[in-house]
């Protein structure tokens, strides 16, 4: 789908993205989505975004949907995994022109300080002397890894494999969650909230109906405890259905006011509150794609 938008972005005009924008911009407003990014694109790409949006806070544009009035015109930005330089660069950003914000945290790793497993594993294998084996591997891990509860003791065994060794490697490099002061402190902030997105950030269509409540409810106590705020939104872990499964929105349905996906569209009248869609936008968007992305989204 990225590489699609690329090729369209680079033949098109601004002529056809705002007709794009016009045709599809009646449907409903958007969510837009970030994990890693610079902060001079993250700046970049809002400003363009915000020359046709408003940016209102998820709770919100939740509202207006859950009241059946129009987000024509609206966007919220929600960031997921809790990425600290991120969250810190988006801070500023929000404080400087306003704009509201959104952070969905896997709180294990708030709690740990220990990399995202998702990190860790694609240099893991980068690294690997079998480089012949590395894409398999990779693929192999991944399926397995995001359904794992004991993430850590798969990563021990892969560590051994690929490296000789169960410890992390010294020259892994990887973004720290951010600290959980620096959430009671930035929560603080009205254009700022804090919501759920798991403990362990697995994917939750391969866990039973009383280990996804476990995960929602414990994620929400711990965010709760430290911006003495009621958690109300979620974010599904990697996003897609094969990912999300049945019982994840049914559960979602009783605990929140929303929960989004990483499925790709606009939110307008009718749409499930517990499947709601965003617009992904990556730290290579140029503010043409990113413009495009948006024009299309339907």
């Amino acid at each position: 789908m990225n590489s699609g938008i690329r090729a369209l972005a680079s033949a098109a005009s601004p002529l056809l993205s705002s007709v794009l924008e016009r045709a599809n911009g009646r449907r409903g407003g958007i969510i837009l989505a970030y994990h890693e990014l610079r902060a001079r694109t993250l700046r970049d790409q809002l400003l363009a975004v915000s020359e046709r949006y408003r940016f209102v806070s998820l709770s919100e544009f939740v509202g207006r949907l859950a009241a059946q009035r129009s987000t024509a015109g609206l966007a919220a930005i929600t960031f997921d995994d809790g990425y600290g330089p991120v969250v810190e660069d988006a801070a500023r950003i929000s404080q400087e022109h306003g704009w509201p914000m959104t952070f969905y945290l896997p709180t294990r790793y708030l709690d740990s300080r220990e990399p995202y497993w998702y990190q860790e594993l694609r240099p893991l294998l980068d690294r690997a002397k079998d480089s012949g084996a590395v894409l398999a591997e990779l693929d192999a891990s991944f399926r397995r890894l995001r359904s794992e509860p004991e993430v850590e003791a798969e990563l021990r065994r892969l560590r051994l494999r690929l490296h000789g060794s169960e410890e992390r490697p010294a020259w892994l490099e990887t973004s720290p969650p951010i600290p959980w002061q620096r959430v009671r402190e930035l929560s603080r902030n009205d254009a700022l909230s804090f919501e759920a997105h798991t403990v362990n950030h697995l994917a939750l269509a391969r866990l039973d109906d009383a280990a996804i409540a476990s995960e929602m409810d414990a994620c929400c106590r711990r965010i709760e405890e430290f911006t003495g705020r009621r958690v109300e939104h979620f974010c599904y872990p990697f996003g897609g259905m094969p990912e999300i499964g049945d019982a994840a929105p049914r559960i979602a349905r009783r605990r929140f006011k929303s929960a989004t996906t990483l499925l790709r569209g606009r939110c307008g009248a009718g749409a499930d509150l517990a499947l709601l869609p965003r617009v992904p936008l990556y730290d290579g968007d140029s503010t043409a794609i990113v413009s495009l992305k948006v024009a299309t989204a339907r």
